[in-house]
């Protein structure tokens, strides 16, 4: 039996885990091994993937794509030699390149599945037109065999359509998918059929790309705590900071003792109810990302923030 491996991309909060967890609980039959890579020290990902167990590997602290020689190769030659799987899905860091992992398709053991990007499409035109970022977000586009245009559920109709038209221009020989706001299932199960292999990509030498770009462009912080956390402070710390922030995600226990999971991207907060036992530590923690000359700086003025709305250990 050769198992379905599908590369999951796209930038920073363009919704890959949302997709992803799709896929585990009700798009894709039999049983499925999450490859996880999450930009920071804390794989924060890896925690809120619906059916975390032993199928579900963190690899941390870079892209993916960096450690195709080492971390990544040691996996994906275990995967492919197990014969109780029926897909691979490998979810690439948010500044990681997802064609780099393509070459692992024709492995022995594996089949086919498809490079799919996530494009926000509340965000998707800016990001691509950023001084500091649009690189990244065009080679990501332009790897990808199937583009989804996510969040369309909070997208004006304008946006949406501006939006196609930025991601059929960046990713020419990709088939656009809109997602469906209204069935996001029946979307994510188009998303991850068959399709062609149009941009050649599978004929392309695997080679090691040049990170030095977007890991100087990007910074990143984990802050932690060891008890709960006030969340009107921590709500306060995020939004003062939204718009220094490209991205901010964690899983915190409040005053009432509840673990919430919370999210920043494209300037919105939103936080939501977590179950403990998908955590994989007692320890709340938010990673923050920033971009650009002054990222260091930004994602340091929110630690300390947010260090200041409990007593860090």
């Amino acid at each position: 039996m050769n198992t379905r491996v599908g590369i999951v991309g796209g930038y920073l909060g363009s919704g890959k885990t949302t997709l992803v967890n799709r896929f585990l609980t009700s798009v894709l039959p039999g049983r499925t091994a999450v490859v996880i890579n999450d930009f920071g020290s804390i794989n924060i990902d890896a925690s809120l993937i619906a059916s975390s167990s032993d199928d579900t590997i963190e690899l941390t602290n870079g892209c993916i794509c960096c450690q195709i020689n080492d971390d990544a190769t040691r996996i994906m030659t275990a995967l492919a030699k197990r014969d109780d799987l029926d897909n691979v899905i490998c979810e690439v860091s948010g500044v990681g390149d997802p064609g780099q992992l393509a070459q692992w398709r024709e492995f022995p053991g594996f089949a086919p599945g498809p490079v799919l990007v996530c494009a926000d499409a509340t965000a998707v035109r800016r990001l691509l037109r950023d001084e500091f970022v649009g690189d990244t977000v065009a080679r990501q586009l332009k790897a990808a065999e199937v583009v989804l245009l996510t969040k369309t559920d909070v997208a004006r109709p304008d946006e949406i359509e501006a939006s196609t038209e930025a991601c059929a221009d960046a990713a020419p020989e990709a088939k656009l998918i809109v997602q469906n706001a209204e069935d996001p299932d029946a979307t994510a199960a188009e998303a991850f059929a068959p399709v062609a292999v149009a941009n050649g990509i599978l004929n392309e030498p695997l080679s090691i790309p040049d990170v030095a770009d977007h890991a100087l462009v990007h910074a990143s912080i984990t802050v932690e705590f060891d008890g709960p956390v006030d969340m009107d402070d921590v709500i306060l710390a995020l939004t003062s900071s939204s718009t220094q922030l490209l991205r901010a995600k964690g899983i915190i226990m409040d005053k009432a003792g509840d673990w919430k999971e919370i999210q920043l991207a494209c300037g919105k907060l939103n936080i939501n109810t977590q179950n403990f036992d998908r955590h994989s530590s007692e320890r709340s923690v938010i990673v923050l990302i920033a971009a650009g000359p002054e990222a260091d700086r930004h994602v340091d003025e929110t630690a300390a923030l947010l260090y200041g709305t409990s007593t860090f250990k």
